[in-house]
C-alpha cells in the first residue's frame, strides 16, 4: 500500500509539473512574446526622376509681309489642316468674327438642350450627377491651368444645368426667346462681315504655336550637339523668373512644329548611375499628365559632381507636347509591382538549397545566406525568402508568386518582437 501511494504521489507530481509547464508556455506566448505584425499587401512603385525639361525641335517661324490684322484659325497646339490665319483690314472685323463665334456657340447649346429628343431622354438624377462632375472638372482644370479643358467643362456644366432647369420645370422654363434673340444678333453681325484680304497657310501638316521665344534656331535638332548644360540651366532659370525671350519682328505670326521626332534636355542627379544611355523611359508632363515614350540618347557631364544633362528622344507628338518651351516632367524608368515589405522587418538567414551543376547536371546541397522576413502562422514562426524587384527608401517590393519558401500575399510579416536569429 505504501509503495502504491508513493507511486501515485510521484505521478501526481509529474502531472502537476506538466500542467504548470503547459500553462507557462501558453503564458509566455501570450504575454512575453508579443509580435507586431503587418499584412503583406500588393503595391506598385516607380523608379523616376523629376526635372525641368527643355524642348529641342524642328520649328519653322512663320512671317507675313503684308499689312492688316491677323485672326488665327488654329488654336495653340492645334493641328494645321491648311489655313493658319486670316488677314483682315483692321481689328474691328476680327472682333465681329469673334462675336459671331461666341454667339453661335451659345445658340448651339440652347438649340441642343431645347430639342424634344434630348428632353425625352433626360433624367433629373443623371443631370444632377453630371452637374456635380462638370463642376469638379472646372475646379481641377482651373487648378492645373488647363484652359482648354476648363472651357470644355464650363460649356458642359452650362448645358447640363440648363437642361436640368427645363426638365424639373416640366416645360415652364423655355429658351425660345433667347434662341430668337441670338439668331437675330448673329444675322445682324453677319450682314456686316468683311471678307479676309489674305490668308496665311502652311505647306505641310504640323502643329501650330502662335508665339515665338527667339530660341527656335538655337534649340534646333541641327544644333543639338552644341547645346551645353549651362544653356539649359539658363533657359529654365529664365522660365522660372518669367523672363522669356520674344521675337522683335512684328511680321512674325507664329511657328509650326513638324510631326516627327523631338528632344527634351534637362539636368538630373545620376550619382548611382541608375540611368544609362539606351534606357527606355516614359515622360510624364506634370501640367496635363500626358505621357510619351522616350529613349535616353546621351548623358552629358556637368560641372557638378553626379549631375548630368540627359538628352531624351521621342517620336510621340501631340498637342500637349508643343505648347511650351519648358515643362516640369517626371521621367519614369520602370514601373514595378510586388509585395510591400518594410525594411525594419528584413532579416538574413542561412538556408540550405539544392542546386544543379550546369556542366554535369548533378544536384548538390549548398547553404545560401538569404534575405527574407519572419512571418507568424498561428503559433508557428517561419522564415520566408524575398525576391526583391524594387528598392525604396524604407521598403522593398518582393516578387508576386515567387514560389515555395518565399513571402506570399497576406502573410503576417513580423516587424517587431523578433531578432536576426528568429527569436
Amino acid at each position: 500500500m505504501n509503495s502504491s501511494n508513493k507511486m501515485n504521489n510521484v505521478l501526481l507530481v509529474l502531472l502537476s509539473a506538466s500542467v504548470i509547464a503547459t500553462i507557462g508556455t501558453i503564458f509566455y506566448h501570450f504575454v512575453d512574446t508579443s509580435y507586431e505584425t503587418e499584412t503583406a499587401i500588393r503595391a506598385t512603385a516607380d523608379e523616376s526622376k523629376y526635372f525641368e525639361g527643355v524642348y529641342v525641335r524642328d520649328e519653322n517661324v512663320l512671317s507675313y509681309s503684308g499689312t492688316g490684322a491677323v485672326s488665327y484659325q488654329v488654336p495653340d497646339g492645334g493641328k494645321i489642316a491648311d489655313v493658319i490665319a486670316e488677314v483682315y483690314p483692321d481689328e474691328s472685323a476680327i472682333e465681329k468674327e469673334q462675336q459671331i463665334k461666341v454667339l453661335q456657340d451659345k445658340l448651339n447649346v440652347l438649340e441642343r438642350i431645347s430639342n424634344p429628343g434630348t428632353l425625352e431622354q433626360a433624367q433629373p438624377a443623371d443631370l444632377s450627377r453630371q452637374i456635380s462632375q462638370y463642376y469638379e472638372k472646372i475646379v481641377q482644370s482651373r487648378n492645373s491651368g488647363d484652359l482648354t479643358e476648363l472651357s470644355s467643362a464650363q460649356q458642359q456644366f452650362v448645358e447640363s444645368y440648363s437642361t436640368y432647369q427645363i426638365v424639373i420645370s416640366k416645360g415652364e422654363v423655355s429658351f425660345a426667346q433667347e434662341i430668337s434673340d441670338l439668331t437675330a444678333q448673329i444675322q445682324a453681325l453677319q450682314s456686316e462681315q468683311e471678307t479676309p484680304v489674305d490668308t496665311v497657310k502652311s505647306d505641310s501638316s504640323a502643329y501650330f504655336v502662335s508665339h515665338v521665344d527667339g530660341l527656335e534656331s538655337k534649340l534646333s535638332i541641327e544644333n543639338l550637339a552644341n547645346i551645353t548644360p549651362e544653356q539649359i540651366q539658363e533657359i529654365t532659370k529664365n522660365s522660372n523668373d518669367n523672363t522669356t525671350q520674344t521675337s522683335q519682328n512684328s511680321n512674325v505670326v507664329g511657328k509650326t512644329i513638324a510631326q516627327y521626332g523631338w528632344y527634351m534636355l534637362g539636368i538630373i542627379d545620376n550619382k548611382e548611375q541608375k540611368y544609362q544611355v539606351g534606357d527606355s523611359v516614359k515622360i510624364r508632363l506634370m501640367t496635363s499628365s500626358a505621357t510619351a515614350d522616350a529613349t535616353i540618347k546621351e548623358l552629358r557631364s556637368t560641372s557638378e559632381d553626379g549631375k548630368f544633362m540627359v538628352v531624351l528622344y521621342s517620336d510621340t507628338l501631340t498637342s500637349d507636347f508643343v505648347q511650351n518651351r519648358t515643362e516640369n516632367v517626371e521621367m519614369v524608368l520602370g514601373e514595378y509591382e510586388g509585395i510591400k515589405v518594410p525594411r525594419n522587418a528584413i532579416r538574413f538567414k542561412d538556408v540550405e538549397e539544392t542546386v544543379t551543376d550546369e556542366e554535369t547536371g548533378e544536384e548538390k546541397k549548398q547553404t545560401v545566406n538569404c534575405r527574407g522576413v519572419y512571418v507568424q502562422d498561428g503559433e508557428k514562426i517561419e522564415f520566408r525568402r524575398l525576391d526583391v524587384v524594387y528598392e525604396g527608401n524604407d521598403y522593398v517590393l518582393s516578387k508576386l508568386n515567387a514560389g515555395d519558401g518565399y513571402l506570399m500575399l497576406y502573410d503576417s510579416i513580423i516587424v517587431e518582437g523578433i531578432d536576426a536569429n528568429g527569436n
